[in-house]
């Protein structure tokens, strides 16, 4: 009993001012450690939305690289609303024209399809064309949007979106003999910046978009090369700059991280004469 006593006594407790002194240091480094992870925690969530803001551009110029350089048309600059401007630029958007199918048989016909008529039959074998395509008859220079479709399997009746510039006959000579009228049907596809987002409207032809990229900070990415004296430079169709932003963290004391993004896409083929 005696040993025990004399053990408990010889143990000592906290004093006040240890008590004191310990508080001090937790309220001066328990702020510290705070503000290092919330601007460890500030920094990752910055630093992934720049990425994905990076990475959404990329992709945006990746798809635009592969359609420009599959176009088969001559790509015509727009406004931020799609309508077509005259220049080479800059401007908010780029439209044209992407290969979808053929190439098919305009119907052989005794009478033809004479100046005047917007209805063109065409042998689609099963392929079902869309309102909003484009018929594209080379030998004629026939470029015209579809605006309904007829019923039927092999043959389909197009109705154009105006009426034949030129005639189309399927039988000539004497004897008379039919002549294969081939015809292309194709796709437009725009892309446009509106706002800070990047817009695309693909090959539905229903005038719905989709968004490539957001936080961009080039209203006007798009223009077509021009050599040092002004003309057209045949090698490429189109230019692209494109830059992104993360303007979010401004008010955080943060620099704003950037991307910017350059390209001139060369020509693949041509198909159309016209937009």
């Amino acid at each position: 009993m005696k040993h025990t006593t004399r053990h408990l006594l010889g143990q000592r407790a906290y004093t006040l001012i240890e008590l004191m002194i310990c508080t001090a240091i937790i309220g001066v480094t328990g702020p510290i450690l705070y503000y290092i992870l919330n601007t460890g925690m500030v920094l990752f969530a910055k630093n992934t939305a720049i990425n994905i803001a990076h990475q959404e551009a990329r992709v945006a110029v990746l798809q635009m690289e592969q359609d420009l350089h599959s176009a088969i048309s001559i790509p015509q600059l727009t406004d931020a609303t799609k309508t077509p401007i005259a220049g080479n630029g800059p401007a908010a958007g780029i439209t044209f024209q992407l290969f979808a199918a053929g190439p098919f048989q305009i119907t052989p016909s005794t009478t033809g399809y004479p100046t005047g008529q917007s209805q063109v039959s065409v042998r689609v074998n099963g392929y079902l064309p869309s309102v909003g395509q484009r018929l594209i008859i080379p030998t004629h220079q026939i470029e015209l949007d579809i605006s309904a479709v007829g019923a039927g399997s092999t043959d389909r009746s197009l109705t154009l979106a105006s009426n034949l510039p030129v005639a189309v006959y399927t039988k000539l000579g004497v004897p008379v003999q039919d002549v294969n009228v081939v015809c292309f049907i194709t796709d437009r596809v725009t892309y446009v910046v509106n706002g800070s987002q990047l817009l695309y409207y693909g090959r539905k032809n229903n005038n719905t978009y989709k968004v490539m990229a957001n936080d961009l900070t080039a209203a006007i990415p798009f223009s077509i090369p021009v050599t040092p004296l002004g003309a057209p430079y045949n090698r490429f169709v189109a230019a692209i700059n494109l830059s992104t932003a993360d303007t979010s963290t401004s008010n955080r004391h943060f620099k704003a991280a950037n991307m910017f993004l350059n390209a001139m896409e060369p020509y693949r083929a041509r198909l159309c004469i016209y937009q």
